[in-house]
């Protein structure tokens, strides 16, 4: 599969409400299922549902779009190089996305290695790396911790808890975005919609014509963007002293945002 060149960025979206996230935290889940609520809603182009921006729009709603603020693969840029100036973003409405530290490692390796080939060398490599391991995504949290006063209104979302809450956590989501009289229905619908099987496949069959969710026919497994959405996958690719390592650094350089996620609820709003 052919990879994405070093030299691309990913361009930030021009919107009033952004949703940012480290890499492999569940950006492309939280698009579909936000997509289809508001495509069956609105009544808008289903063949647009992975168009979040665009359908914000097209449904009068302050325009929404999803960004990883400088930690995307392609941008290749070490930990010590992210901005932590935040200003930008004054005026505008943001949500943080995060996931385990550990299985965010793991998904991102495979992203890395397998779709975008922007890393060659082992998982234990990875993770020690300044451009794409623990360190970077510490550094991420770290700084959105301490600049989280700075939008107009900030949520923190967990990965787990779209796992653990589904219907809760997207119907918060759709408040945040300004879309909160949605039927069950249409919650039940959307969520049904994101389902692991369901994205795999589509996936599989090319079958949103985009390359936010496009995988070569024949892939290697691990390549697929919906690769297994495990919580606590880790455990199978990470060797004991690697997640000691990770453990470590997040213990000394973590932040509310980086802790396991055991006791923490869905996505509050503070402003």
């Amino acid at each position: 599969m052919a990879g994405v060149r070093p030299a691309d960025k990913e361009p930030k979206p021009a919107a009033d409400t952004y949703i940012l996230s480290y890499p492999k935290t569940g950006r492309t889940w939280l698009r579909a299922l936000v997509g289809k609520a508001l495509v069956d809603h609105y009544d808008l182009p289903p063949e647009r549902v992975l168009e979040t921006d665009a359908l914000t729009a097209m449904a009068g709603l302050p325009r929404a779009g999803f960004y990883h603020d400088g930690a995307a693969m392609i941008d290749a840029l070490s930990w010590r190089e992210l901005d932590a100036r935040k200003s930008s973003y004054r005026g505008k409405r943001v949500l943080l996305l995060g996931r385990d530290v550990r299985d965010t490692l793991v998904s991102a390796y495979f992203q890395a290695t397998r779709r975008v080939d922007m890393f060659d060398g082992p998982i234990a490599a990875f993770v020690r790396d300044e451009r794409y391991g623990v360190e970077k995504v510490l550094a991420f949290y770290r700084q959105w911790d301490a600049a989280r006063g700075v939008p107009d209104a900030f949520a923190f979302l967990r990965y787990e808890s779209m796992h653990a809450e589904p219907g809760t956590t997207l119907r918060t989501v759709l408040a945040f975005l300004g879309a909160d009289d949605m039927s069950e229905r249409i919650i039940d619908d959307a969520i049904a919609f994101g389902a692991f099987d369901n994205l795999r496949q589509a996936e599989a069959e090319d079958r949103f014509k985009s390359h936010m969710l496009r995988t070569a026919s024949n892939a290697d497994p691990e390549s697929f963007k919906v690769r297994k959405g495990k919580i606590g996958g880790f455990r199978d690719y990470l060797a004991p002293e690697d997640v000691a390592y990770i453990d470590a650094c997040e213990a000394e350089r973590g932040c509310e945002f980086t802790r396991p996620a055991a006791a923490h609820p869905v996505a509050g709003e503070e402003r």
